[in-house]
Parts: C-alpha cells; structure tokens; sequence
C-alpha cells in the first residue's frame, strides 16, 4: 500500500484533467456573464428607443396643445420590451440644457431584470436607465402657410408651375393636407403639414424636405392682435369705381388721419395710384378689372364687412397690373407689413387673383378665416410676400419668395419640427 501511494503522489497524469475542470468553471462563467452583458446593453437600447418615441410623442402634443404625458406614457407602455419604471414625463425638463425651454418634453424611464450567471455574483440586478429629451426646433422658413385645421390646405392643380424661395406649410390633419396635383410643380422646401403630404417626384424639386405629419404652424401674424379699425365708421367713398381709360390719384383730405372706409366695394378697371394709408373695403369686392393698374407705396388694405357674410373679398382679374407695397414700422406703427388684411370673422370667402395678372408684391396677406387661389398664368411676384390663409390653391404660375427688410423678422415663419435634442 505504501509502494503504491507514493507511486500515485508521483503520478502527474492527471492534472491536465484538474486544470481543464478549474479552467472550464471560469470559461463558463465568463461567458455566461459576456451574454448577461449582451442582455444588458441590448435592453439599454430598447430601453433609449422607448424613452426616444416618448419624449417624440409627447413634444409633437404638446405643440399641438394636447395632453403630453398621456401621449407619451401611451407610446412608452407601447415600445417596452421590457418591465419598466417611468421615473418622470415632464415639461419643461428638470435636467439638460433644456430646462428653459416650455416646449420641450422630458422622459426619464428605468428597468431592472435579473440574469441567470450574473446573480450568482450579485444579489441586486443593476438598473438600466435612459432618458430623452424633444422639443420643437427651427428647419427652414414658409412663405405660404394654410391655417385650415382639416381637409386640403394646399393644393397645386392641373399645370400649375409655382416658383417659391420658401416653404408651404398646412395645419390640416388629413391626409391630402398638402395635394400636388395633375402636371403641377412646386418648387419650395419644406413642404410641412399637420397631415400628410401628397405628391409624385415630378411635382417637386429634388432634395424637397417633406415634413409630413408633424407640428402645428403658428400663425406668424396672431400675435400682432390686429383687429379692424371702428374709426372712420363713415364712408369716405361708397361704391368707389375707377372707370377705364381714366386715371384717378387717391388723397385723403386729413393730413395726419390717413385712413378711408370704402363702403360696397372698390372697382377699379383704369389707372389707380394711391397715396400711402389705410384703405378699409367695407362690404363688396376690391374688384381690380382686366387692363386696370394700381400703384401704392405704404398701403394697407382692410377687408371687412357688417357681418361674417358679407365681409368684402379681393378679386383681381386677368391681365390687371399691381404694384403695391405695405408700410413699414416708421410710416405706419399699428399697420406695417400688412398689405391685404381681411377681417378674421369672415365666413371663409374665396378671393382670387386671376390668369395673367402682372402682379409686384410686398407685404403680409392674412386672411385667416378667408381662402385664396391664384388661377390661370397669373404672372405673379414678390420679392418679399407672406401668405396666411384658411385654404390656398395654385392653378396658375405664381413666384413668391421671402426676401423680406429686417423689420419683417418679428413673424416667426420657421418650419417647426420635433425632434429628440438629448
């Protein structure tokens, strides 16, 4: 027994077997904590992703004025892949550089899952957590922008050929907010809407940023709280008419008071220049015939009425050459930059500007309760206009750009988008 003992305390055979079980106890132990760290990081990323859609959904609602953390709680619960903890929905954020900001939405979720190798190590599974920050940004500047909170906001018909140096914008959740039509071709970006943009590649530019289903527009020219004057409540002209071949230059008899009602339209099928003021179209058209001309530098035009009914409407038809331009902050302070202003309690009259206008614009034209269309070849341009309308349609061709002096930059014009910004 003793010979053999010592003959087996010699006997190193076996220890290739002892390492190979020490060393398999650590190779599978490392790898069982490597997929416990594959499972972690994965998690981590799905975990980002939810927060990530959370804090989307609750930035898109709470530009459109709705119940955010409802929004963002909804899509939370909806891209968990995990159990998780909602650690806070929050506006404006309590962590960032976003904590001033009132339009940005924080989202700060959690989760904690125990793991097979790991918790022979660790008695408490770490907690994973991620948090995301959205808010409404600036990309890009609209020029025309529909105020129209359903249906068709904008729309390009037939062979319409519109040339714009900004975007188009539609408040409308529906799914043609925007509708490219036919043949027609619009060259603006970005093309923005509440809704749905509609469109095939040869109605739009290459490189067109298509911001569909997206952030309300603000309306640039709210904030102004312009409303329609009471004073003069007397017509200074009633049913003013500018026969053809006649030319009429238009003064007001106050030198300091520079402001005229215009009751039951103003037709114009001659040669109109106007001195700078405000011109208030009480009831009827501002009806500008075929071959007639009106000049004005610093004017405004007020279209207003008794009721929503018969609020007066722009009418401009084909071949009638314009050339206006709205006042600026020295020549007029409650009115500058309005060119066309129609009263907003208007029950949502179509006015128009007709095939083969020769039309030089600048100024705001906002009609919020009231649409417009510019039809036929109109040969309109402006190298600083701004649309604000209920609806708008283009079946003609039309140039607008957005060029505007710097006094013009108090209207917030940019295309707001949400996007994650942490």
């Amino acid at each position: 027994m003793k010979a053999f003992l010592k003959k087996l305390a010699k006997d190193a055979t076996g220890n290739v077997l002892v390492i190979s079980g020490a060393g398999s106890m650590a190779l599978v132990g490392g790898a069982g904590l490597g997929v416990d760290t594959v499972q972690w990081y994965l998690w981590k990323r799905q975990l980002q992703q939810a927060v990530d859609s959370a804090a989307l959904a609750g930035g898109q609602a709470k530009s459109q004025g709705v119940g955010f953390q409802t929004q963002a709680q909804r899509e939370l619960n909806r891209n968990a892949n995990t159990t998780l903890t909602t650690v806070r929905i929050v506006n404006p954020p309590q962590e960032g550089a976003f904590t001033g900001d009132n339009g940005a939405v924080e989202v700060v979720a959690t989760t904690s899952q125990r793991l097979p190798f790991s918790s022979l190590l660790i008695d408490v599974a770490p907690t994973l957590r991620a948090r995301a920050v959205a808010t409404s940004v600036s990309d890009g500047e609209h020029c025309v922008i529909s105020l129209a909170p359903s249906g068709i906001g904008v729309s390009t018909q037939g062979n319409a050929d519109v040339q714009l140096g900004c975007g188009v914008a539609a408040n409308s959740d529906g799914y043609s907010a925007i509708d490219l039509d036919g043949t027609s071709y619009l060259k603006g970006s970005p093309l923005s809407a509440v809704g749905g943009v509609q469109y095939s590649t040869t109605n739009i530019q290459n490189g067109t940023a298509i911001q569909s289903y997206g952030a309300v527009q603000k309306d640039p020219i709210a904030a102004r709280g312009l409303t329609v004057p009471n004073s003069p409540n007397t017509c200074a002209e009633n049913n003013f008419t500018v026969n053809p071949n006649t030319t009429v230059n238009y003064t007001f008899g106050h030198p300091v008071h520079k402001i005229a009602r215009f009751c039951n339209g103003l037709t114009v099928r001659g040669t109109l220049n106007l001195e700078p003021g405000v011109y208030i179209i009480d009831g009827g058209d501002f009806k500008v015939n075929s071959h007639a001309k009106i000049t004005g530098e610093g004017v405004t035009f007020i279209l207003t009425g008794n009721n929503p009914s018969s609020i007066a409407t722009l009418d401009i038809q084909g071949g009638a050459e314009l050339d206006l331009r709205a006042p600026t902050k020295l020549e007029d302070a409650d009115w500058y930059n309005i060119l066309f202003f129609q009263d907003p309690t208007a029950d949502f009259p179509d006015n128009k500007i007709a095939g083969d206008s020769d039309l030089e614009l600048e100024g705001v034209v906002y009609m919020p309760s009231g649409n417009i269309s510019f039809n036929g070849s109109s040969g309109q341009h402006a190298d600083c206009l701004l649309l604000v309308s209920y609806r708008v349609t283009f079946s003609g061709d039309s140039s607008l750009d957005n060029n505007c002096p710097a006094d013009y930059s108090e209207f917030d014009t940019s295309a707001r988008i949400v996007r994650v910004v942490e």
